[in-house]
């Protein structure tokens, strides 16, 4: 019975190391997959003036919304300009604090947004995708994994390439799930042919020129 209780001690004692070094093992790995993906939630509503003003991309194809064919913005202070070929979308876009980064008129540099050459960073561009002039993102659902997206900013192309695409419910925030240890470009938009669903694009750098 010694013998047998000797065993039985031993027994219980290896169990609890193996438990013991998986425990650690899925902490480990948990953690790993925190290190690699992030998520942010992201406000899309700002305070003007006392009032809380909703600046989430909008469903806006039945709008009735007249057209700009010569908008007075001067191009010359863009930022960056976002280049996507496939869907011939070649649209400048200004600083976070320029009058002129605004849903309303033009693709949008998000707050939280780094900027292209920012290690690690993430470049958060909205747009609505509506059918009127304001509409500059109306063909993103055109998009798959492995498109290309280009930034040309500060004299350099940065080219993205598409690794994932998702919709979430338009609530006035968005969730953005990236490898946070690559440069990534992100872009929002309202998804097609829904009032309830914004859509979310995330490309990965893939080269400097």
């Amino acid at each position: 019975m010694k013998n047998l209780s000797t065993k039985a001690i031993v027994t219980i004692g290896v169990l609890i190391i193996l438990a013991g070094i998986l425990l650690l093992s899925s902490n480990y790995l948990a953690g790993k997959k925190e290190a690699v993906y992030e998520e942010i939630s992201i406000s899309l509503l700002s305070e003007k003036d006392g009032q809380t003003e909703d600046n989430t991309p909008q469903n806006i194809e039945k709008e009735e919304v007249p057209e700009e064919p010569n908008p007075t913005y001067n191009t010359g202070d863009y930022l960056g300009i976002l280049e996507i070929p496939k869907i011939n979308l070649n649209r400048g876009f200004y600083d976070k604090n320029n009058e002129y980064n605004n849903i309303s008129h033009n693709v949008t540099l998000l707050e939280p947004s780094n900027y292209p050459d920012e290690k690690k960073g993430n470049v958060i561009l909205v747009a609505h995708s509506g059918s009127s002039y304001i509409g500059f993102f109306k063909h993103l659902y055109q998009l798959t994994e492995g498109d290309i997206a280009y930034i040309t900013y500060k004299n350099h192309k940065y080219e993205y390439k598409i690794v994932n695409i998702y919709n979430e419910n338009k609530d006035g925030d968005v969730t953005i799930y990236r490898n946070k240890n690559k440069q990534t470009l992100t872009l929002v938009t309202c998804t097609k042919d829904s009032d309830t669903l914004q859509t979310i694009y995330i490309f990965e750098l893939q080269n400097i020129a």
